[in-house]
């Protein structure tokens, strides 16, 4: 027990004075859930407060409805100054207006989604952050000179599509100007935040394919959450893809009900994939957490907040035909 203290501590130290890049005298906003593991959230305040860093963790009400929970989140971000924000609620709020307003306030904000105390000391406290953002660094200029991407697996993923790699910025200006839709790559997450600026855990690159290329089969074999009745997957779920939308759901009888019902209705477009490579990183974690297991690659699809993420296990990946995983 003592051991888990001490390891929770360094985490935080970590979270607080690497990552969030705080210092004696500023402010530090953490909010939690019914999902949040509250001894990660102390350790955080604890050690910010130990250094002279203003915490205060608040609990979002549970008992709203997600729109009066963003309210509330939205209200209490507002009403106050701070400088840095650390997300723990399992409920996610980056593509919020809650974000959006913090970070046009010169906020940086840190998500850690959901962690429990196993997750934030493996992932946080115990990685060397250094060789991973290097190696991000790397599977990004990757990622950044593909041309076309294709990605499989044993259990049966074939996906397809292409990017426009490397396109001049004027193009790429004329072609959203004409709406069309553009592949992207994002910086990858968890490196040190500056003002205005937000990130989540380290160990992931986002990027997506020109959407009406992205073409094939995903069969997601690791997690999928949400909803939360799907979570770590033992019999696959099967996503067929055209035009970048998901057309059909299968594989496993209960779970892609499941997941079928709680899209009813909802968009089914693709948004992104994930890559991820954080050495420490588990599949039986939470999301935030299996998302990034090293050599998994995730699916993202929906619209907010009926988007998911399915994970799929040991992939092959090309990029130009050649194999980079």
């Amino acid at each position: 027990m003592e051991n888990q203290k001490e390891n929770l501590e360094e985490a935080a130290s970590i979270l607080i004075k690497d990552l969030l890049c705080l210092k004696k005298g500023e402010r530090l906003f953490i909010y939690v859930d019914q999902g949040s593991d509250l001894p990660v959230a102390q350790s955080i305040q604890n050690y910010a407060e130990k250094i002279g860093v203003q915490a205060e963790l608040y609990k979002l009400n549970d008992h709203l409805e997600f729109p009066e929970k963003l309210n509330e989140l939205t209200a209490k971000i507002e009403s106050e100054h701070y400088d840095a924000i650390c997300e723990l609620s399992e409920q996610y709020f980056y593509p919020t207006v809650a974000w959006r307003n913090a970070l046009q306030r010169n906020v940086r904000i840190y998500s850690l989604a959901g962690m429990d105390t196993q997750s934030f000391i493996r992932c946080i406290g115990q990685v060397n952050h250094e060789s991973m953002f290097h190696l991000g660094t790397k599977l990004n200029q990757l990622l950044k000179a593909a041309k076309t991407i294709h990605i499989r697996t044993a259990k049966g993923t074939d996906i397809r599509f292409r990017m426009q790699a490397q396109m001049n910025r004027i193009l790429r200006s004329l072609l959203k100007s004409m709406k069309k839709e553009l592949s992207y790559v994002m910086a990858q997450s968890g490196t040190p935040v500056q003002p205005g600026q937000c990130t989540f855990l380290g160990g992931q690159i986002a990027f997506q394919g020109i959407p009406e290329t992205i073409e094939g089969t995903a069969v997601v074999d690791g997690y999928l959450w949400p909803p939360k009745e799907v979570g770590q997957i033992q019999n696959p779920i099967i996503l067929t893809v055209k035009k970048g939308y998901v057309t059909d759901i299968c594989g496993c009888p209960e779970k892609s009900k499941v997941l079928s019902q709680w899209l009813n209705g909802k968009s089914r477009k693709v948004k992104h994939f994930c890559l991820g490579f954080h050495p420490n990183a588990k599949l039986f974690g939470g999301l935030t957490e299996a998302e990034r297991v090293y050599g998994n690659i995730a699916i993202g699809f929906g619209d907010y907040p009926f988007h998911t993420d399915g994970i799929m296990n040991n992939p092959t990946i090309l990029v130009n035909d050649k194999i980079i995983e």
